[in-house]
């Protein structure tokens, strides 16, 4: 596959997701998380993330403990970080002596336990105070007011780039030279580095974690191959601050019996921004080079920032 298929690919991805994701969130606000959590686990392509970021929340709002919820969240997130980057060396070592096929079968066992283990998680108490929000009223709840823009900015600056630094680092480190034998190892650095990043909650500081993050993406378009496995690292370390962090003030914004849709509001958005940054993707490409592509990505970041820090208020 050439990079534009491969975008074509992640933007027949992003459209599946806008198809299905709203009417899940929505349904998943009136019957409950758990039937939708294990229905993600047994589809696979269902949205599983924002229906377990909001069952995690929610229970710990039932025994009174919401605010532990980053805590809770980053601890998730690095538990599944070092388990990808263990995987990934046991996947590349197992491949000398085995077939391919035999790393599916492992997944296929690894995700039917996940499924039967689904069955025994706890459903949290809705609130029974309110009836369930309705799309139209989560709609409107996201006109454009600042705090939402602001929400939005910072959700889309990581989230219309950070999939294409996924997708493509092979290449681009390939295309620098480096062994392809390597990238094991490059792979477990970037997931240890991701994990890091998200037990460093103590430092809050959104704009100066961005700037990083701008000036890495905008440096791999003149990197040397070394240096660009450092850019690269720190890229994984700012993303992994941030994802806690961004899915904690989502959280704690979202209307308590439409946690979910309005989550999936939120992931909208953000698939019809990687819509536009995948075009955007594809045309420098072609135009310029694969190195280029991220100091595209870099502008599109840095504008996102700027809208950021136009929208600040003195509430939020």
């Amino acid at each position: 596959m050439s990079i534009a298929d491969v975008v074509i690919a992640e933007i027949i991805f992003a459209w599946v997701i806008l198809i299905g994701e709203v009417p899940f969130g929505l349904l998943s606000d009136r019957w409950g998380r758990k039937p939708f959590i294990l229905a993600g686990f047994v589809c696979e392509w269902l949205s599983f993330t924002v229906l377990l970021e909001a069952h995690v929340y929610e229970t710990l709002r039932m025994h009174k403990r919401e605010e532990r919820f980053e805590t809770v969240w980053r601890v998730i997130s690095i538990g599944g970080l070092l388990t990808s980057g263990l995987a990934a060396l046991v996947g590349s070592y197992a491949v000398r002596s085995v077939d391919l096929i035999w790393h599916y079968h492992v997944s296929w066992w690894v995700l039917l336990g996940t499924v039967l283990l689904t069955f025994f998680l706890k459903e949290a108490a809705r609130e029974q105070d309110g009836e369930t929000s309705s799309l139209k009223t989560l709609l409107i709840g996201l006109s454009f007011r600042r705090v939402y823009v602001r929400i939005l900015c910072l959700v889309l600056l990581y989230g219309a780039t950070i999939d294409f630094v996924d997708e493509f680092w092979q290449l681009y480190l390939r295309d620098q030279t480096i062994p392809m034998v390597h990238f094991g190892f490059v792979f477990v650095f970037f997931q240890v580095m991701q994990a890091i990043g998200a037990s460093l909650s103590q430092f809050r500081s959104p704009v100066g974690w961005a700037m990083i993050y701008i000036v890495c993406l905008v440096g791999l378009s003149v990197a040397s191959p070394l240096v660009s496995i450092g850019l690269l690292g720190t890229l994984y370390l700012c993303y992994g601050w941030a994802e806690p962090y961004v899915t904690t003030v989502i959280q704690d914004i979202a209307p308590t019996n439409g946690r979910a849709t309005f989550t999936s509001l939120i992931s909208v958005i953000e698939r019809l921004a990687v819509l536009g940054t995948g075009t955007l993707f594809v045309f420098v490409e072609r135009v310029f080079s694969l190195q280029m592509t991220y100091a595209a990505l870099g502008l599109v970041s840095l504008m996102l920032l700027l809208l950021y820090s136009v929208t600040r208020t003195r509430q939020n």
